[in-house]
């Protein structure tokens, strides 16, 4: 009698060109998903040597490849083009069942990919909307940036007839997709952010917290300016920034706040520290200009401040306001100085509403803002692709 055939083990190829390692999304979560359901993970990641990750460095079916480092904003372009090591190396180890590509510039590489592979599934995630998102791009002349707009919507188009799957991070960006290889997989935060269940971390009214890359369009001068402008009549006020600062014209606000004691920067945490070092924070601020690709995003912070049970002051745009005002986790103010300085010192003068905000916020978390139930969308590409489904 024959043996029963063993199942042949998927293989995944998850290619990004801009992501460091670690990327809640494309590490932490997806690539996490696509061991979890027992695939063969090849990640292909810009890094000076192959990045340890604690916890996988035993998993068999774990390949780390590390990419050159792009050097800079031509180096990339030239990657839009489909030349360089990069795609060099993703198509010596094929092919593969799933390639799972995250950045826009390897939209064209990818179609070559495609062409020699017909039998793999492409799935494109597309973290922002990057027609729009040119407009904010201040290294673009403004009077190229229509343009520019233009020729990435065309690029758009030919992605959305050609690939397989697609996996965008917001209902406003699956709107420009083919709605039958189409589903939204949401930047919601894992578990290991939630507040632990009946002890929850004591809110310190006079700290304040921003998570995220520090950049001009997110408000982080703004903010600074409304924490300074506080300190007045709250001198034991302080904020803590975690992430990199990515806008020069920050660098000199920020340590000038930092060595007047009132702030504290941290460049970066692996997921389980940041968790540990956020919890307790009075309000967890998003202070994002409006510019056009921010009015209909969904950052994660907004969800890890409800995980943590960090109640939210962020900017009032329409999506965010119904969001924070359905979920009773925070409050919306303008994001200038004036407006957030008001709506801080309004916030910090009651304790007791910032206590419904904060388990509000860890309620509307646990209802349906997290990635243990949001992953299951992601593994609707996952079955079509070893299905062999087609649309």
């Amino acid at each position: 009698m024959n043996a029963p055939r063993t199942p042949r083990v998927p293989r995944v190829a998850v290619v990004t060109t801009v992501h460091r390692w670690g990327d809640p999304r494309v590490f932490e979560r997806e690539t996490a998903a696509w061991l979890e359901w027992g695939c063969e993970v090849h990640v292909f990641v810009p890094a000076a040597a192959p990045p340890a990750r604690e916890g996988w460095s035993d998993t068999p079916l774990l390949h780390v490849h590390a990419l050159p480092l792009p050097n800079g904003r031509s180096e990339r372009m030239r990657l839009a083009l489909g030349v360089g090591d990069r795609v060099a190396a993703v198509a010596r180890e094929g092919a593969f069942d799933l390639v799972h590509f995250h950045d826009p510039e390897l939209i064209l590489a990818m179609a070559g990919l495609a062409l020699r592979w017909p039998r793999t599934y492409f799935l494109y995630d597309i973290h922002e909307d990057l027609p729009l998102e040119v407009y904010s791009k201040e290294w673009i002349p403004a009077f190229l940036r229509p343009l520019v707009s233009a020729l990435t919507s065309a690029m758009w188009t030919g992605a959305a007839a050609l690939f397989e799957g697609f996996a965008p991070a917001t209902e406003a960006i699956a709107r420009r997709w083919p709605a039958g290889r189409t589903r939204i997989v949401h930047n919601y935060p894992k578990s290991l952010f939630e507040a632990p269940e009946g002890a929850p971390a004591p809110i310190d009214r006079d700290r304040l917290l921003f998570v995220g890359a520090l950049t001009e369009v997110r408000g982080i001068r703004e903010m600074l300016g409304a924490v300074r402008s506080l300190r007045a009549a709250h001198p034991s006020l302080r904020l803590d920034l975690v992430g990199p600062i990515k806008d020069a014209s920050l660098g000199e606000l920020v340590a000038a706040a930092t060595a007047q004691g009132w702030c504290r920067h941290t460049p970066w945490l692996p997921p389980e520290q940041l968790a540990a070092f956020c919890r307790g924070a009075a309000v967890g601020l998003v202070p994002y200009l409006p510019i056009r690709d921010h009015l209909e995003a969904l950052p994660t912070k907004i969800f890890e401040y409800m995980a943590m049970g960090i109640p939210i002051l962020a900017s009032d745009f329409p999506l965010w306001r119904d969001l924070i005002a359905n979920s009773g986790c925070g409050r919306v103010a303008a994001p200038t100085e004036t407006a957030l300085g008001e709506a801080l010192r309004a916030m910090l003068a009651d304790p007791a509403a910032l206590e419904r905000c904060a388990e509000r916020g860890r309620k509307s978390y646990r209802a349906g803002f997290r990635w243990e139930s949001e992953r299951e969308q992601l593994r609707w590409h996952f079955e079509r692709a070893t299905s062999g489904e087609r649309t």
